[in-house]
């Protein structure tokens, strides 16, 4: 069954030195949107944002332990989500395009079929920069 929800999402991006230490005050953002959630055998959830480039899609899916988020429009990218593995892609924000990798430090989801929250933790080397990461998403009653 595909419930209209509302989500929360919350990220915190820090630069990191060559040694791994963080460098400098993380630049973090939250943001809200409307979206559709479905829970079955893992949860997936479809919502728009509106930001400075423009809209972007996005289609989050959990099964199995993975994670995959998929963005299309204003930014492009699909980034998978493995506890303890790396994932390279392309993250596009038009006219530029980057690569970049990630790799999943750690993984708690907590969902059901009301919704939940996903917790990710991962590093992130992208056009050449380190970067530590969190994002958290808040699936919730529309």
């Amino acid at each position: 069954m595909i419930k209209k929800v509302r989500v929360k999402i919350e990220s915190s991006i820090e630069n990191l030195t060559p040694t791994g230490l963080p460098d400098g005050e993380p630049e973090t953002s939250v943001s809200e949107a409307e979206g559709f959630y479905r829970f079955s055998d893992g949860g997936f959830l479809n919502y728009t944002e509106e930001n400075e480039g423009g809209k972007c899609r996005t289609e989050v899916t959990s099964i199995g332990g993975t994670v995959t988020v998929r963005r299309s429009g204003a930014i492009e990218s699909e980034i998978r989500f493995t506890e303890g593995e790396a994932h390279s892609s392309v993250y596009s924000i038009p006219p530029y395009r980057f690569d970049a990798t990630v790799y999943t430090r750690k993984i708690r989801t907590d969902l059901n079929a009301d919704g939940g929250k996903i917790d990710l933790f991962y590093n992130m080397k992208i056009g050449g920069a380190d970067k530590s990461a969190r994002m958290r998403i808040w699936i919730l009653q529309a």
